[in-house]
């Protein structure tokens, strides 16, 4: 190797383009950073065997190792069952530390022995939407590849920010680099949309994760370490989200909160069926993040729905009994054990809102690991009318006691029902 080279791979974190390969970009940076890319495995001590993969890539010259939440989260919640290994470009295998996680930008970093090694750099500019870029990883455990696919922005409008990347990402290259063509890492694998449709963690909350762990030292009770992280990213969006007027839509008679954050979709349907007797007019608003905890386990999201049943045909027993069948919680379809959860506990009440009557129901469970934080489900309904009524489902995974309850007061203050 020349000392020029030499000298770039030391300074810059990098090789550069030759001139005369420009059109095989993908091909040398591949051949130029696969020696700091890994398989991240997660060891099953029992076994001895991989109990799950991904990908990671060297962001420091003593062995820090950059990779995602999800790939280490089993030994992150049993650490005494699992181990963390490392499989280098050529085969070699080495442990792993965790030095500390990110759970909310599904972020963590590892460390392997290293007295010396190359790393990446970090782009600090954005690029421009069609930009070529890179992905690197090991996908379905079947070698290192490079993926190439355009930069397509930031997507601003979900709550936790994403790069979108027109590439194919696969299992086991989450945790991997996205790089431009100089090398330099814009964001790291994520996950997965649609075909040719990614979405990466931008490579800035990255930065911050790695500034806090030189300040200070992670500490070693990770359950209190995710449920402050929890707490305080609940708190970042529901207390503004309180705070601010709610823009209002007319919802068949009743003004009812909108689109209340740029984060929440809104869709609507309607049913005009005079087999079925009744006309149905329903929206539905829902939040496009969740944060994973296990592979069991998610939260964060955040969702309401509206439903206007009307009939001119039923009695009102028939009708009754709409409102009856169509008064049930919604499934939170974001814990699937009950390791990870508590039972619903459910109180029923009626209530007076403009003069009208509702029913009410609050439910809400708890999480074992997280006990400040709970899964929360609020339905309402009009009963004082024979022939039409609305009922409202509030949803809202991981937020704390006081937050919902603001939050069920902010919804009842804004609902009028024109005359």
């Amino acid at each position: 190797m020349s000392v020029l080279r030499y000298l770039f791979i030391s300074i810059l974190g990098y090789f550069p383009l030759s001139p005369a390969l420009a059109d095989d970009t993908a091909s040398q940076l591949f051949d130029n950073l696969k020696q700091m890319v890994y398989q991240i495995r997660v060891i099953d001590n029992a076994s001895g065997d991989k109990s799950s993969i991904g990908s990671g890539f060297q962001v420091s010259s003593d062995g820090r190792i950059a990779t995602n939440f999800h790939v280490v989260a089993s030994y992150v919640h049993n650490p005494e069952q699992y181990q963390l290994e490392y499989v280098f470009h050529d085969g070699t295998t080495g442990a792993l530390t965790l030095e500390g996680f990110d759970v909310i930008h599904d972020l963590a970093i590892v460390r392997r022995d290293a007295n010396e090694g190359h790393s990446f750099r970090f782009r600090n500019q954005l690029m421009t939407k069609g930009e070529q870029m890179y992905s690197m990883g090991n996908p379905l455990d079947l070698g290192m590849t490079i993926i190439e696919g355009n930069y397509n922005g930031l997507i601003e409008t979900s709550r936790y920010q994403k790069v979108l990347f027109s590439g194919s990402l696969n299992a086991g290259m989450s945790g991997g680099p996205a790089i431009d063509d100089k090398g330099q890492v814009i964001g790291i694998n994520v996950s997965k949309g649609n075909e040719q449709l990614s979405f990466l963690v931008p490579v800035d909350n990255l930065v911050t994760l790695i500034q806090r762990l030189d300040e200070q030292n992670f500490g070693e009770d990770y359950e209190a370490e995710i449920q402050q992280a929890l707490l305080k990213d609940q708190d970042a969006f529901y207390q503004p989200l309180l705070k601010q007027d709610w823009p209002q839509d007319l919802f068949v008679k009743l003004l009812l909160p909108g689109e209340i954050s740029p984060s929440l979709k809104c869709w609507g349907n309607t049913t005009d069926n005079q087999k079925i007797r009744y006309d149905k007019v329903q929206q539905f608003c829902q939040s496009q993040d969740n944060i994973y905890l296990d592979s069991s386990l998610e939260t964060g999201t955040f969702s309401y729905e509206y439903t206007w049943l009307a009939s001119d045909t039923l009695n009102r027993f028939q009708f009754y009994h709409l409102l009856e069948t169509n008064f049930v919680h919604p499934s939170q379809y974001t814990a699937f054990r009950e390791d990870d959860v508590s039972n619903y506990a459910c109180d029923t009440d009626f209530i007076r809102i403009q003069q009208r009557s509702f029913r009410i129901s609050s439910c809400s469970r708890s999480y074992h690991k997280y006990p400040q934080l709970f899964d929360t489900v609020i339905m309402l309904a009009s009963i004082d009318r024979n022939d039409q009524g609305v009922i409202m489902h509030i949803s809202a995974a991981g937020i704390s006691t006081e937050n919902a309850t603001a939050l069920l007061a902010k919804f009842l203050e804004a609902i009028q029902w024109k005359p």
